[in-house]
């Protein structure tokens, strides 16, 4: 009975909660969009293009509308929305991302960002996940998806590192360094932000305070709902069922 007690208050809490902080959207996070996945573990970070569309088709007759980082962030600071959002954000930097993610969400009229790890622009850190592929975007094609009014560039640090893990004076140099090198490629500011791993600190919290960026995004986390913090943002992982490619 005590149990059964404890657990009829914590489904009253939870409904009370759900109540006073409901969903404003989700932010999706991807990384590969490949033709052929892998047959091996990084096969969890690749979907394949006929998966994406699916994917936007099922959010969009749900009723759910895709939005850039920046509206996802006007709606999540005004705690507010008519209808919840979808945003999709990739993760590291990946040529494919331009190849065959960017055609496709070009034809759907689908906004995306993509936080880049600065090293890995032109393939000059490897990807270490992936040895011995040269799978960073090109300094053309990070411009290139930068004039692109669907697409915003975020920071991800320059070496991809577990944060949480650094000193203070490491982490300001990984975070400022990555925002700094893409400010001067592009030519004008960066103000988004995602944690690599999903790892961070409360250092790690404070530096990206300092460095005046509007949102900074976990791995993992759920839904986004009332009362989020922008410099800490729940993911939902995309994930295509490893035994298919289609």
């Amino acid at each position: 009975m005590i149990i059964n007690v404890k657990n009829s208050m914590s489904f009253i809490r939870r409904k009370i909660h759900n109540i006073t902080h409901p969903v404003l959207g989700r932010i999706l996070m991807l990384h590969r969009v490949v033709e052929h996945r892998s047959d091996e573990e990084n096969r969890e970070l690749e979907i394949t293009p006929d998966f994406l569309e699916q994917t936007i088709e099922t959010y969009r007759r749900q009723g759910q509308r895709f939005v850039p980082i920046d509206e996802a962030c006007e709606i999540i600071v005004r705690s507010r929305t008519d209808h919840p959002f979808v945003c999709l954000t990739f993760d590291d930097g990946y040529q494919d991302n331009y190849d065959i993610a960017y055609p496709i969400l070009k034809q759907m009229n689908v906004p995306f960002a993509i936080y880049v790890t600065t090293g890995f622009i032109d393939n000059r850190l490897p990807m270490w996940w992936y040895p011995d592929q040269q799978l960073g975007l090109g300094f053309e094609e990070l411009r290139a998806l930068d004039r692109e009014p669907l697409c915003t560039i975020g920071a991800h640090t320059v070496n991809h590192p577990r944060l949480d893990t650094f000193s203070n004076e490491e982490q300001r140099k990984e975070i400022l360094e990555s925002k700094n090198i893409l400010e001067s490629i592009l030519g004008h500011s960066v103000n988004h932000f995602s944690y690599p791993h999903g790892a961070y600190n409360d250092e790690t919290l404070s530096i990206i305070r300092d460095y005046g960026f509007h949102t900074a995004l976990m791995a993992w986390g759920g839904s986004i709902r009332r009362g989020a913090n922008p410099l800490l943002l729940p993911r939902i992982e995309l994930k295509q069922p490893c035994n298919t490619n289609v």
